[in-house]
C-alpha cells in the first residue's frame, strides 16, 4: 500500500513538474512576443518620425531663393543617412507632370506607352479616361460611359467631372492596380495645362512625349541635374516637341516624397502637398503614400 501511494505521490510530482515548466515556457514566450511587439512599433515610429523629418528638410530646401535651392524639384531621389536609417526624399514640381484633367490625348498615349500597353489597350484607356472628366454621355470611339461599366458588373459610372484625387483613375474602367501603379507619380490634379516644364519633368515624363528615346532623356537629365547643382542655366530643350511644353514660371505646386527605411523590414511612406508663394513653401496636407516612388533594391 504504501509503494502504491508513493507512486501516485510519484506521478502528482511528475505531473506538476510538467505543469509549472509548460506554464514557464507560455510566460516566456508571451514575455518575448510582447518585447517584439514593442521593438516593433518602436521602429515603426522612428521610422515615422525619420520620415517627417525629411519632409521637413525638403520644405526648408524650399524656402531657398530659388537659384539657391539644394534639390531639384524634378522628382529625383536624394539620399539622406540618420543613425541606421536611410531616408530617400523627392521634390516635384507639379508643372512637370501630366495633369489628369487637362492632358491631352497625346501625352496620356505617351504616358501609357511606358508601361508598355499594345496600342488596343492604350486606345480604350485613353479614351475611358477622356469619357470619364468630360461633362457629356457621349461615348468616344474606344471609350467608356455609363452603360458600359454597368455591362461590366460594376455599379457606378463615368464622374462626367474633373477628377477630384489622382487615384480617383483607378475607378475608370480598364485601369488596373497594377497599370495605376506603374504611372501613379507622373500623373497629378495641379498642373492645369496640356503640357509639361522639361525643367522639372520626372524621367517617365520626358519619355511620354512624342518623339523621345531614352539615350535623349538620360542625357538631358544628367545635364539639367548638373547645371542645377553648379548653378548654371538650364540645358536647351529644343530636342523635345514644342506643343508639348511649357516655360516660364515653374508654378507654385509641389509635392514631396519621403521614404525612410529601416533593414528590410521598417519603412514608412510620405507624401505631402504644398503651394510655395513668395519663397514660402505653405503645407496643405500630408499622408501615408501607399505605393513606393523609388525602386525596392530587395524586391
Amino acid at each position: 500500500m504504501n509503494t502504491r501511494q508513493r507512486g501516485i505521490a510519484l506521478v502528482s510530482v511528475l505531473w506538476v513538474l510538467i505543469l509549472l515548466t509548460l506554464l514557464a515556457t507560455g510566460l516566456s514566450l508571451n514575455s518575448r512576443s510582447q518585447a517584439q511587439q514593442s521593438s516593433n512599433i518602436i521602429h515603426a515610429a522612428q521610422a515615422r518620425h525619420a520620415a517627417d523629418a525629411g519632409m521637413h528638410l525638403a520644405m526648408l530646401a524650399l524656402a531657398q531663393p530659388q537659384d539657391r535651392q539644394p534639390w531639384l524639384a524634378d522628382g529625383s531621389p536624394y539620399l539622406l543617412r540618420l543613425d541606421d536609417i536611410d531616408i530617400r526624399v523627392a521634390i516635384f514640381n507639379e508643372s512637370g507632370r501630366i495633369d489628369l484633367n487637362a492632358a491631352g490625348p497625346e501625352l496620356l498615349d505617351g504616358l501609357l506607352a511606358t508601361t508598355g500597353l499594345d496600342d488596343g489597350q492604350r486606345a480604350r484607356l485613353v479614351d475611358a479616361i477622356m469619357d470619364w472628366r468630360d461633362g457629356d454621355d457621349l461615348r468616344r470611339l474606344h471609350g467608356a460611359e455609363y452603360d458600359d461599366y454597368i455591362a461590366a458588373g460594376l455599379d457606378y459610372g463615368p464622374r462626367n467631372a474633373p477628377f477630384q484625387t489622382v487615384d480617383e483613375v483607378l475607378r475608370v474602367l480598364g485601369m488596373t492596380p497594377e497599370i495605376y501603379r506603374r504611372i501613379r507619380h507622373s500623373l497629378t490634379i495641379r498642373n492645369p495645362r496640356n503640357s509639361i516644364n522639361p525643367l522639372y519633368a520626372p524621367r517617365q515624363v520626358l519619355l511620354s512625349l512624342p518623339g523621345t528615346d531614352e539615350a535623349t532623356v538620360d542625357q538631358f537629365i544628367e545635364d539639367r541635374r548638373r547645371s542645377h547643382e553648379n548653378g548654371q542655366p538650364p540645358p536647351a530643350t529644343s530636342m523635345f516637341p514644342r506643343p508639348f511644353l511649357s516655360g516660364g514660371s515653374p508654378g507654385v505646386n509641389y509635392t514631396i516624397y519621403t521614404e525612410a527605411r529601416m533593414n528590410t523590414v521598417y519603412r514608412s511612406h510620405l507624401t505631402a502637398s504644398l503651394n510655395s508663394r513668395r519663397g514660402q513653401p505653405v503645407l496643405e496636407q500630408v499622408s501615408q503614400e501607399p505605393i513606393p516612388l523609388f525602386t525596392e533594391p530587395d524586391a
